[in-house]
């Protein structure tokens, strides 16, 4: 539910990686790490709220429960371990607050307008939010992509779900949060270090990347470059990489590897499928 680092967090590493994204990343899953990391999150969490106020879940060692009087927030701490292992350099004390500063921004459902925006994820995202499932505001995009609706908060993105919306339908939703993603088109900044394709990614946002192709301005301010139908890579929840969708087997075979190498490198995860965007709908593309 809790997504750690929201702004800016990869601009750098962007920035600076790209010439090498084929290369593995460092950071690696150890089930018996990620449940030492749970028990500092949970004692920063019983710290800033109370003794009590976190309960680990005794099924899955990266999930535990915060509870604020009548609710309840259930927190996977997997992509914060995996942060940690892929940026050593972070400052723990810092990265630790900043992550506890998102569990407390989750605990009023009161969302304005201007902090809904929509991003892009997989039907196993919907399926496996601790908590929430099927509760959560979204709708189909295309092959196994959804639409997630969230709040956009300044330490923080978290789902929304039909509740926070009493009295509004979701065509009301989707508008306000589309007119806030346009909103940030002139922070979008693409690089073409991985040719033939170009990375794209939003600066001081980076989770927004992904929702990127739900905008018909986007596509439109990239049809130079991409005139036709394209391949869309979308292996982390900050990245977006675009590729002609001219059938060679060089091209499928570098959008990829990008694929694999993200995968391999377990943080942050969005999907390990290589999709298509032909005629304005979006389908997978098979190896």
């Amino acid at each position: 539910m809790m997504l750690f680092g929201r702004r800016g967090l990869f601009v750098t590493a962007l920035l600076s990686l790209l010439p090498t994204w084929l290369r593995p990343a460092n950071a690696t899953t150890f089930s018996e790490g990620v449940g030492e990391v749970r028990g500092f999150v949970m004692a920063a969490v019983d710290r800033r709220f109370g003794a009590g106020s976190a309960v680990a879940d005794p099924s899955d060692p990266a999930r535990f429960t915060t509870s604020f009087g009548d609710r309840s927030i259930t927190t996977d701490v997997t992509d914060f371990f995996n942060y940690l292992l892929a940026y050593p350099e972070e400052d723990p004390d810092a990265a630790l607050e900043r992550f506890v500063d998102m569990i407390a921004e989750a605990r009023t459902r009161i969302v304005s307008d201007d902090a809904i925006v929509a991003v892009v994820r997989n039907r196993d995202y919907v399926a496996d939010a601790p908590g929430l499932g099927r509760d959560i505001l979204h709708e189909p995009l295309g092959a196994d992509l959804v639409v997630v609706y969230m709040a956009d908060r300044a330490n923080s993105m978290s789902p929304l779900t039909v509740k926070d919306f009493p009295g509004r339908d979701l065509a009301s939703v989707r508008a306000v949060a589309l007119d806030n993603l346009r909103k940030w088109l002139p922070k979008v900044v693409s690089d073409d270090a991985i040719e033939p394709g170009v990375a794209y990614f939003v600066d001081d946002n980076a989770l927004l990347a992904t929702s990127l192709i739900l905008l018909d301005d986007f596509w439109k301010s990239i049809a130079a470059r991409f005139p036709g139908d394209v391949l869309i890579a979308l292996p982390r929840k900050d990245q977006l990489f675009i590729f002609d969708d001219d059938g060679k087997p060089t091209t499928r075979a570098i959008a990829r590897q990008l694929i694999d190498v993200t995968i391999e490198g377990d943080f942050n995860l969005l999907s390990p499928l290589l999709y298509a965007r032909r005629g304005g709908t979006i389908v997978t593309v098979p190896d």
